[in-house]
């Protein structure tokens, strides 16, 4: 059988923005799709829904169906200032914050994370690489995003990254992660508004119809998050097709391991 890579995203316009609409299947609670990424090797991707559970679930399911290698993309908040909505961050170390004093670092010792550097920085793509922070809840003010760069200089913050850092590692499995910006650091978002998705960032169109009826301030929130967001989905999708998606296997090749 063909090697297949792993592919964890937490949403389905993630998904969407990667690998475009497609029927999904369910098997063990989880919802994947298949494809190929090159003649000889193949791409699962999982939709997981948001959260290190989900992630972690979605992580041990592909294991279980034999994948050579773990990756995990998607929409990020920003907490480097000089991160604009759509800058593609590649991960060089994942951080776990579980809200203990001690934060769990995993390092990405592979050179792939060089290569998809350099052929993203050829295309003149805006590209960075360094730490994704990986929280519990969602990092929302920019107070919060100021104080979460100056304690671990991550550039974003994600739900999902470590924990499928983790599953590979445990699994002896390489491991890579991409994520696009979103939220940038100077930007909050209303936790108003930020209530009005569910786990799997669906609108609940009654809570946000109340919500904007009671504050019609967050009707301009509103498009200023569909705006960036959109900047994000658009930003991960065009890095994966222009460079990512070719890479990828050799990204995940068995000398790329993550170091432990």
């Amino acid at each position: 059988m063909n090697p297949a890579v792993g592919l964890v995203v937490a949403l389905n316009a993630e998904a969407r923005a990667l690998i475009g609409h497609g029927r999904w299947q369910q098997a063990g609670g989880c919802l994947f799709r298949r494809s190929r990424l090159t003649d000889s090797t193949h791409l699962i991707v999982v939709r997981s829904g948001m959260g290190s559970k989900n992630a972690s679930t979605a992580s041990k399911w592909l294991i279980g169906e034999g994948v050579s290698g773990l990756a995990v993309s998607g929409v990020s908040g920003g907490l480097c200032p000089d991160l604009a909505p759509g800058d593609l961050v590649l991960a060089d170390s994942v951080i776990q914050d579980d809200g203990n004093p001690i934060n769990e670092t995993r390092e990405v010792s592979f050179a792939g994370v060089d290569k998809a550097y350099g052929a993203l920085t050829d295309r003149r793509f805006p590209v960075y690489r360094g730490p994704i922070i990986t929280v519990q809840r969602p990092v929302l003010s920019t107070g919060e995003k100021q104080a979460l760069f100056t304690k671990t200089r991550a550039l974003a913050v994600d739900m999902e990254s470590a924990a499928v850092a983790a599953a590979a590692g445990n699994a002896g499995l390489p491991f890579f992660a991409f994520r696009a910006v979103s939220d940038p650091a100077a930007c909050s978002i209303p936790h108003d508004l930020f209530d009005c998705i569910d786990q799997n960032a669906r609108v609940r169109p009654f809570h946000l119809l109340k919500m904007l009826l009671l504050k019609r301030v967050l009707m301009s929130e509103l498009v200023r998050t569909k705006r960036d967001f959109d900047a994000a989905l658009e930003g991960v999708g065009r890095a994966w097709h222009l460079a990512i998606r070719g890479i990828l296997p050799s990204l995940l090749a068995p000398t790329g391991m993550l170091d432990l």
